[in-house]
């Protein structure tokens, strides 16, 4: 059996905490793309939503008109 000594045990630990600390950072980066791809996509979204309640509107307002 390998003997491990307290020294051995801190340097695991620090490079544990130190790669821990950059897979949160990425996902904490990647995170923020996403926030960013949702927002565009409820953007495009609501303008379409809009595009479509007016192209509706102006077809009955269209057919109201011909028929009076």
């Amino acid at each position: 059996m390998a003997d491990i000594t307290i020294r051995d045990l801190e340097r695991q630990v620090a490079i544990n905490e130190r790669e821990s600390e950059e897979r949160w950072k990425t996902i904490f980066r990647r995170l923020e793309r996403q926030e960013q791809q949702i927002d565009r996509i409820e953007n495009i979204l609501i303008a379409a939503c809009g595009a479509i309640i007016l192209g509706g509107g102006s077809v009955i307002v269209t057919i109201l008109i011909m028929h009076n």
